[in-house]
């Protein structure tokens, strides 16, 4: 009897183990596989935003498991180290697979914290499960619980969302209100930026600029009205991009801030 309730502690702890930590998923560090289609592929894009203000130390497994239709297995794992700055996003990596496959394909991404704690589990993770049998749109597609939560949750704010006319829904604009050189070359580096990063803004960023003094020129770049840069314009390339990255990540940081009030809002 000893022994059996034993293996049943030992069963129930790590249950209690595995659903605690599943609790911790996308807190700290949100891990998202992005979708695109083509005409021939499906481009799966392994991406992680960093919600907390710290530098951090990581490393990712983009891993692609898949099962044809006489049972056989295989995987192809992708996993690197990476330096994560506080409020960034970055794209880790991206794997295509051709729409008109018919395996069974998993695709899972988990990014953990490098410790000394060979137990420390991932902190981010997202799934996709691609079946053989096709839809309307192409291969089937399931999306994690999680991932369905949050555009669920996305699309009945936008249905509330009284801006938003005959059912659609228009995502931020990164526009562009420049005088000089200097400004158009930060307006680029900011928007390639954005665009790498695959990063989807709800508000629109408008970068502007307006004449200083001693014959310079001041850029502002804000968020839905909100300033949250600006520095006085020098031609220099280095100058521009620095100054490109520190406002994006400006941007990232009140974007998180909009979203965790919203967040809490909704909550109460």
């Amino acid at each position: 009897m000893k022994l059996k309730e034993t293996v049943l502690l030992i069963v129930f702890l790590n249950v209690c183990i595995n659903i605690s930590a599943q609790k911790y998923f996308n807190k700290e560090v949100k891990a998202v596989i992005k979708i695109d289609k083509t005409s021939e592929f499906f481009t799966f894009t392994a991406t992680a935003e960093n919600l907390t203000p710290s530098d951090l130390s990581l490393r990712y497994e983009f891993t692609v498991y898949k099962t044809d239709s006489n049972g056989n297995t295989s995987n192809s794992k992708q996993d690197n180290r990476f330096f994560f700055n506080g409020s960034d996003k970055k794209v880790l990596s991206s794997v295509n697979v051709n729409v008109s496959s018919k395996d069974k394909i998993i695709i899972l991404l988990l990014i953990y914290p490098i410790s000394n704690d060979k137990t420390q589990g991932a902190i981010g993770k997202d799934r996709i499960v691609i079946t053989g049998k096709k839809n309307e749109v192409g291969l089937n597609i399931e999306l994690s619980k999680e991932r369905v939560k949050e555009i669920e949750s996305k699309k009945n704010s936008q249905d509330q969302d009284t801006s938003a006319k005959d059912g659609v829904f228009l995502e931020g604009l990164v526009i562009q209100k420049t005088l000089t050189k200097s400004g158009r070359d930060f307006y680029r580096y900011f928007y390639s930026e954005y665009y790498n990063r695959q990063i989807k803004s709800p508000k629109n960023i408008v970068i502007e600029e307006v004449p200083g003094q001693r014959r310079s020129t001041r850029i502002s770049v804000k968020v839905d009205g909100q300033l949250v840069w600006q520095f006085f314009a020098r031609p220099k390339k280095d100058y521009l991009k620095e100054m490109a990255f520190t406002s994006l990540k400006r941007c990232l940081i009140y974007l998180q801030q909009l979203q965790r009030q919203k967040q809490t809002l909704t909550r109460y």
